[in-house]
């Protein structure tokens, strides 16, 4: 069986450059995630071989740079941004630092592996949901109201989500390892359903307050091989082309880090 390529990209995109660019082309909202932003740029550069998911890396010390899974290779993209792209777009995106690497074709059953990884942790209610129907809710929120009487623990009902998610791709969350790096609520930008004239505006998610964005780091155990690869392309949760859902990866052990 072939297995399908993946890569992981590097770019350091010019952040004052990429600014300008979403405000013109009307992707960029204050008080609102840059996700859509990032998604509509590296569209632009690249078209269809654009990167999902991807995460924009923000370090305390040096440059933001973007990091992200996709099948094709370095020539390719390169082709198709230069033949394609406006020029502002890869100014803004620094198509002179991208750098590639192909990525592993298996991860052995059994091999322990560090990772993290940016997820919204939310669930998709019912349309007859009194409260709030067919809206995304915070996973912590909608547990506790399945569970009135129980006094829950956030990082715990956190854990056993993505726990669920990664048994799905073929990997095992490690007991106790897993730690919140990061927890904040943030609102996302998308588009919404076409409308009579097919029409599809830009709308926002998680108005009330924004949903949860956490950065998760922990270690797994990979439980099968196939399953896991192809779970490290498509990514954790939902909004995976929005700048969540990569699973960074580092040696069992060591700190934060990229793979």
């Amino acid at each position: 069986m072939t297995i399908p390529a993946l890569h992981m990209l590097r770019l350091e995109p010019v952040m004052p450059k990429v600014a300008h660019w979403g405000l013109a082309k009307g992707v960029a909202r204050p008080g609102i995630d840059d996700g859509y932003l990032w998604h509509a740029l590296l569209k632009a550069a690249f078209g269809d071989l654009a990167p999902k998911p991807f995460r924009l890396i923000e370090p305390q010390r040096g440059r933001p740079y973007l990091l992200g899974y996709h099948a094709a290779d370095k020539l390719a993209l390169l082709s198709h941004a230069e033949t394609f792209a406006e020029p502002d777009a890869l100014e803004a995106i620094g198509l002179s630092s991208l750098a590639v690497k192909a990525m592993p074709t298996e991860f052995a059953s059994g091999t322990r592996l560090g990772f993290e990884t940016r997820v919204r942790p939310v669930v998709r209610t019912t349309r007859n949901d009194p409260i709030a129907p067919g809206r995304e809710v915070d996973v912590f929120l909608a547990t506790a109201k399945s569970r009135p009487d129980e006094k829950l623990d956030r990082g715990t009902i956190y854990a056993d989500w993505l726990a669920r998610a990664l048994a799905k791709g073929g990997a095992e969350l490690a007991p106790r390892t897993m730690r919140l790096v990061a927890v904040r609520r943030t609102r996302l930008l998308r588009r919404g359903a076409p409308n009579a004239e097919g029409q599809r505006h830009l709308t926002q998610t998680g108005k009330k307050g924004g949903g949860p964005d956490l950065v998760i780091a922990g270690e797994l155990n990979v439980s099968d091989p196939a399953a896991f690869r192809a779970f490290l392309a498509r990514g954790v949760g939902r909004h995976r082309a929005f700048g969540f859902g990569m699973l960074l990866l580092r040696p069992s052990g060591s700190g934060t880090g990229d793979a």
